[in-house]
């Protein structure tokens, strides 16, 4: 790694650290809360409890694992709770910018992500974690794209029971895993590895002998459905220019619910993006289906929060060196980062915040996201046409 490079990753992490106590989100209430608990209450059984303080516990068991191990260890530290819950996040963020260099080769583009306000104000000011997810399915992408179809399994089993995020990726991991014509006795033992991996995980909270059915069960009914059943979550998408406000995605449009609707609208995308994948794969083609994927999932599903856009900009970082990248790079860096402000205000920027009510700001920011996608698709062929 270039001794730059090294600087850059310095600066960045003393940035980071910098901006933990800018801001106090939420979001951490529930980390917090949950890490207390299950770690005075234990893990077993810990989602079948009760007299919850601020909300159920609605995420899988290696993210309750990770916040109870931060508080298991926070004596040893002395550090309070808020500081030490947006490290893994803040890590994370350093893991994707040493992935990028490492397939790269190129320093400044792990400095791009590093400097881009996407990825730093997500980890050290909100205090999220999607950078976990996301370096966790990096790690599972390359090691794909090196044919290493069992540490894929298990990078990418691991994200899943982090957050569920990446679930979106399933059908392209596993087209590219079948073209590259693997043997059986490879199947059979990434199979056995991510029984493995789920096992390791989750048997902590239900140690008995129907642990897998309880696991489906747990994503069926808690985690994949989510808390908010509305057309957005506060994502400047489709959806929020059909109606912003607290509706129900079960309301009927030409007969057909909203979630239907967008069901339907991202698989029509991703079959023309695999389409475009078959006619002629590469890998770098690869990493763009998975880009546009992530926005074309942000844009019309619907129960979609602001920060579900992210997965996008690991892979264009990626392919910031292919023609027409840059410019949807840089738009949706910015209307991203307006989205996450929204409702968030941190820090404070009464001129910004004045902007947000006028409802036609938002709108012109899920408008333009809009426009990113069709430009794409235009322009470039399904982000590919151009990239070889």
């Amino acid at each position: 790694m270039p001794k730059k490079l090294i600087f850059i990753f310095l600066l960045a992490l003393v940035l980071r650290l910098s901006l933990v106590g800018l801001a106090h989100h939420g979001d951490l209430n529930n980390n917090i809360s949950w890490a207390n608990l299950a770690f005075e209450r234990g893990l077993v059984n810990f989602y079948e409890g009760s007299n919850w303080p601020y909300s159920v516990p609605n995420q899988p068991p290696l993210y309750i694992l990770v916040f109870t191990t931060i508080r298991a260890v926070s004596w040893f530290f002395g550090a309070n709770m808020e500081w030490l819950v947006k490290i893994p996040g803040i890590l994370a963020d350093l893991g994707i910018a040493w992935l990028i260099y490492k397939y790269s080769k190129r320093w400044w583009l792990a400095a791009i992500w590093l400097v881009n306000p996407v990825s730093w104000y997500n980890s050290a000011v909100w205090g999220q974690t999607d950078a976990v997810v996301n370096f966790l399915g990096l790690l599972a992408v390359f090691a794909l794209l090196d044919k290493k179809l069992v540490r894929m399994s298990i990078f990418y089993s691991l994200s899943i029971l982090y957050k569920p995020s990446l679930v979106i990726f399933a059908p392209i991991l596993g087209f590219v895993a079948l073209k590259q014509k693997h043997h059986l006795g490879k199947w059979l033992d990434s199979v056995i590895a991510i029984g493995v991996t789920a096992a390791a995980v989750s048997v902590w909270f239900h140690p008995t002998d129907n642990l897998f059915s309880w696991l489906f069960n747990l994503y069926r009914d808690r985690i994949l459905p989510g808390e908010i059943g509305y057309l957005t979550a506060n994502a400047f998408n489709f959806w929020w220019l059909v109606n912003p406000g607290r509706v129900l995605d079960s309301t009927l449009y030409w007969n057909l619910s909203a979630r239907t609707w967008g069901f339907m609208i991202v698989i029509v995308g991703m079959v023309t993006l695999l389409h475009g994948l078959i006619r002629k794969y590469s890998d770098k083609r690869f990493l763009s289906v998975l880009a546009v994927v992530s926005l074309v999932t942000f844009l019309f599903l619907t129960r979609v929060h602001e920060r579900y856009l992210f997965p996008f900009f690991p892979y264009a970082t990626l392919l910031l060196m292919s023609p027409g990248v840059a410019l949807p790079y840089i738009i949706l860096s910015l209307t991203h980062l307006l989205n996450l402000y929204h409702l968030f205000w941190a820090p404070s920027i009464p001129a910004l915040e004045a902007l947000y009510t006028h409802t036609w700001f938002a709108k012109i920011l899920s408008t333009i996201n809009i426009g990113v996608l069709i430009y794409l698709f235009r322009q470039y062929n399904v982000f590919t046409r151009k990239i070889k």
